[in-house]
């Protein structure tokens, strides 16, 4: 079946959590406060909501049709955009994300 769509809700993730990141940082111009200057320059993330919202059905028959080698991929995937300073709780995340993708093959040997 693929991976685009999980790929596609991982980018949409992590640009999000970027840009929020970006927006609250104290070196802002707001500071940890969101300007209306910072909100403007956040439409383009704000308005792929609802394309997010529609490719959610999909990506998650992706995800219960995974195989071990897109399951992989997609674990590399999520490790290659995930950075933490922390390194010990930066790879247990990696970990943990390794487990919730193959979740989806539990979940569709019960369907």
């Amino acid at each position: 079946m693929g991976t685009e769509h999980i790929k596609s809700l991982l980018d949409y993730g992590f640009g999000l959590g970027s840009k929020i990141k970006e927006i609250t940082a104290a070196d802002s111009p707001g500071g940890k406060k969101v300007t209306i200057t910072e909100i403007i320059g956040s439409i383009g993330i704000i308005v792929k909501i609802p394309s997010v919202i529609a490719e959610a059905p999909l990506a998650y028959q992706e995800w219960k049709d995974l195989d071990d080698t897109e399951a992989a991929e997609i674990k590399a995937y999520f490790a290659a955009k995930f950075d933490i300073a922390d390194d010990k709780i930066e790879a247990l995340t990696e970990e943990v994300w390794g487990m919730l993708v193959r979740i989806g093959k539990i979940i569709a040997i019960l369907d």
